[in-house]
């Protein structure tokens, strides 16, 4: 008897394989304990007592930690319904971090009583946690993918609002310097003119850590229905229509509600996504974004 068939599936997928629904990871292992073979069972009781080491482990180790195969592991990530080992562990990660954002609610958050060694404690703690979740959540082949992208593009539009567009703003300063077209504009209506503006050849990035940023979905619904591709650049483990517009999705750690007041580790998550994206693309196109880079020096 095929023990898969009696598998609680997670997700359902669209055809660029992102999550089209998330469900939580470590409740379906615990679920799919007991229908699963000996060998799986080995496995997914590591996975629940280990899962912040299996965050950063890859597929052999954790095999090997385990005493199970390669091939046991991939075999249990397809029978909760994942197309593999790294997007199970993205899901991991997922989930991980919607767990650390409900205990940061009692433990974490900043209060007025706090004294000013514990403002730069909490604060430094939180950003450099968004950081190590940051990484865990985009693969090498997603960089690339984007770097890709970018390189090919005629045109690059730049759309955010508010904290997320400070971000777009960075990355739209780095591109200049390496004499990459690209658009960027603080007023909404002209961003979507910009977005109306492109074609079949041009690359439109998307930031909005909530996913559901109005202003910024209409840019991305124009610039798609225009022919442009679409980077999104948002936060991990939620469904949005910006995940599904998009041609490839950059994930930010999830740790800030959507409706914060500061956005400090989000927008240190999205800067870092930048100086990734444009370190990757530099190094891609490293003669001629040198030869621009000299160019553009300005001595002070």
């Amino acid at each position: 008897m095929d023990k898969s068939r009696d598998m609680i599936i997670p997700h359902r997928y669209n055809v660029r394989g992102q999550a089209m629904e998330q469900r939580d990871v470590i409740a379906l292992l615990k679920e799919n304990r007991d229908s699963a073979t000996v060998t799986e069972r080995n496995a997914i009781d590591y996975v629940l007592s280990h899962p912040e080491e299996v965050m950063g482990m890859s597929i052999h180790e954790l095999a090997d930690a385990s005493f199970v195969s390669s091939s046991t592991i991939s075999r249990m990530c397809r029978h909760l319904g994942l197309s593999g080992y790294r997007q199970f562990q993205r899901s991991l990660v997922f989930e991980l971090a919607r767990r650390r954002d409900s205990e940061r609610t009692s433990i974490g958050d900043i209060s007025p009583k706090d004294s000013v060694r514990q403002t730069i404690l909490k604060v430094t703690r939180k950003n450099m946690e968004s950081l190590a979740i940051t990484e865990k959540l985009n693969d090498v082949e997603a960089i690339e993918t984007c770097v890709a992208m970018m390189s090919d593009s005629e045109t690059i539009n730049l759309f955010g609002m508010g904290s997320s567009l400070l971000s777009a703003r960075d990355l739209y300063y780095k591109l200049i310097r390496a004499n990459v077209r690209c658009n960027i504009n603080d007023d909404w209506h002209v961003q979507l003119v910009n977005a109306t503006n492109m074609g079949e050849g041009d690359l439109a990035i998307a930031f909005s850590y909530s996913g559901l940023t109005h202003e910024v979905i209409s840019c991305s619904r124009r610039a798609k229905k225009r022919g442009a591709r679409l980077i999104a650049i948002t936060r991990a483990g939620h469904d949005s229509e910006l995940v599904r517009l998009a041609d490839q999705t950059l994930y930010v750690a999830s740790t800030e509600s959507i409706f914060r007041s500061s956005a400090s580790a989000s927008r240190i998550s999205q800067l870092d996504i930048v100086d990734i994206l444009f370190t990757a693309y530099v190094n891609r196109n490293y003669e001629r974004c040198s030869e621009w880079f000299e160019r553009n020096y300005i001595e002070r």
